[in-house]
């Protein structure tokens, strides 16, 4: 497997992103039973997402976990965990992806932006 930035190899040698840095830092990556988050709230795993038959890639699987994050960090700066969207993660998940929002919309516009020109991030 060949991954070309932002997508990196994890500590858990599986492909991942690596959202922020220090002790902000954000890694986010898949496994053959779904998405596993490494950050300061410790190990979380992501049960509740069902990609999509059209979801035919690894970027596309990224892209979708990534606008979910997306949306509990903005519901979360605006309304704290009584946002919307702020309960799809658990509240010190939610914490940590609002500290890294910014640049966690800079990797899923990456992504995106790659999908959209047809470009492959990923090569197996």
């Amino acid at each position: 497997m060949t991954l070309h930035s932002p997508f990196v190899i994890s500590s858990r040698l599986l492909p991942a992103v690596s959202i922020g840095q220090g002790s902000e830092q954000i890694t986010v990556s898949l496994s053959p039973s779904g998405f596993i988050m490494d950050g300061p709230f410790g190990e979380h795993r992501v049960t509740g997402l069902r990609l999509s038959p059209l979801c035919k890639s690894i970027e596309s699987a990224f892209e979708t976990l990534l606008s979910f994050m997306s949306a509990a960090a903005e519901s979360f700066r605006y309304k704290g965990m009584d946002g919307e969207n702020s309960g799809l993660f658990p509240a010190e998940v939610t914490e940590a992806i609002a500290q890294v929002s910014s640049e966690l919309d800079c990797v899923w516009f990456e992504i995106h932006s790659a999908i959209e020109s047809d470009e492959s991030l990923v090569t197996e």
